[in-house]
């Protein structure tokens, strides 16, 4: 059997993959999100106005394969939001641009085997401020926004390893943006860790191809700034769970759907919330 699958990775991770040398990844995705509730510390709160949120973002990312162990991505989302209250008689809509991605990503080490391998890298990630900013309160702005025209920045290390049948991946990151007018989300932390196993064993790479993948995100954001001093409090602690399964084709067609529920979250102040996030993606390795 050849090597591993190119095609293989998380569905909900920061990470992007290195592909080999002038090789080319297009992807397509879909998320969805509901914003219905507001929460304070670890409680839900009352949503006096009855405010609902659906937002769906579609992006279209590139990646491209410098060296075998170099590559570099751009991922274009743009989203659509429905805002409604049947308290306040509101029902508007907002289609926009949403901050461009330009990630690069550098294998430190590979070591593959009959069907896997054990990887290792580093990555960094640049939001560009292509969103407009229409509001201080994003969704809940008197103009629905989806920016606030900051640079954020992120970084850190991605570790895999896979046999024939089960995968593991485990990213660790940090966040931080620069300011706007004296205003700035917290720096934040994330680990993800996640598993995947092979539904059925294969004989031909070439041969459908289906595996399950199951994933924990941990975020840890700190305090945010507003006029040019820390607003107390603020930050938050989350925990979301996802499930998804992903389909390939001859090892370059690449298809996934899943989920993606906050198990557990802690706000320091007031916050509207979401409840999960779906997401269907495709991918083609050229």
């Amino acid at each position: 059997m050849p090597l591993s699958l190119h095609a293989h990775n998380t569905l909900f991770g920061d990470a992007p993959r290195t592909i080999w040398r002038g090789g080319l990844e297009v992807e397509a995705d879909m998320h969805w999100e509901m914003f219905g509730r507001f929460m304070e510390h670890d409680s839900t709160l009352r949503n006096p106005d009855n405010v609902r949120v659906n937002v769906w973002t579609f992006t279209v990312g590139l990646t491209y394969g410098i060296t075998r162990d170099f590559s570099v991505r751009a991922m274009v989302p743009v989203s659509y939001a429905v805002r409604t209250s049947k308290v306040r008689d509101m029902n508007d809509n907002y289609f926009g641009m949403r901050d461009i991605g330009l990630a690069f990503k550098y294998r430190l080490y590979n070591e593959p085997q009959p069907g896997g391998s054990f990887q290792g890298g580093v990555f960094v990630e640049f939001m560009l401020p292509t969103a407009q900013a229409r509001g201080p309160i994003g969704l809940l702005s008197k103009n629905i926004s989806f920016g606030d025209e900051t640079v954020d920045f992120r970084a850190g290390a991605t570790w895999s390893y896979s046999t024939t049948r089960h995968y593991f991946w485990f990213d660790v990151s940090a966040r931080t943006s620069t300011l706007n007018e004296g205003r700035i989300m917290g720096p934040s932390a994330n680990i993800h860790p996640a598993y995947a196993v092979r539904v059925f064993e294969l004989t031909d790479y070439r041969d459908f191809d289906m595996i399950l993948l199951f994933e924990t995100d941990v975020e840890y954001a700190y305090r945010m700034w507003m006029d040019y001093k820390q607003v107390r409090p603020s930050g938050h602690f989350k925990v979301h769970v996802s499930f998804g399964i992903q389909m390939n084709i001859t090892n370059r067609v690449e298809m996934k759907l899943g989920y993606e529920y906050p198990i557990y979250q802690y706000y320091y102040m007031r916050t509207f919330v979401h409840e999960g996030e779906g997401k269907i993606s495709f991918n083609y390795l050229f």
